[in-house]
């Protein structure tokens, strides 16, 4: 199990990275989304934000999240610290989420341009 703050680390880290891929920006720039990240073991919510092609990490919900991701916490901390690409725990079932199909396919792409796979 992750604690709590290494977690929201991960997602701060997480939020660095996607603001150093430019091709991200572009790619998000109209997709605007808010993200819940649910941690199955601890309980804990935490919130992602895209809007205008910029993540951020918040500290409260903005809104009702299009988007719902859960895992273990240290599932969790291990993504989103990019230690390891989604795809596996996804296809496993460990990763779940909760989104529309284009959203999905989004999160894809997503995922090809950071984790390269």
């Amino acid at each position: 199990m992750a604690a709590v703050e290494e977690v929201g680390r991960a997602l701060d880290g997480f939020v660095e990275r996607f603001a150093a891929e430019p091709r991200l920006k572009a790619m998000t720039a109209g997709w605007d989304r808010t993200i819940e990240v649910r941690s199955d073991d601890q309980g804990e919510r935490f919130w992602l934000r895209v809007e205008g092609g910029v993540l951020r990490h918040l500290s409260a919900p903005a809104g009702t999240p299009e988007m719902v991701m859960s895992a273990r916490s240290d599932l969790l901390r291990d993504l989103f610290a990019g230690r390891i690409s989604p795809t596996e725990p996804y296809l496993t079932g460990d990763l779940r989420l909760i989104a529309s199909e284009a959203d999905i396919m989004r999160l894809d792409v997503i995922t090809l341009m950071l984790w390269g796979e």
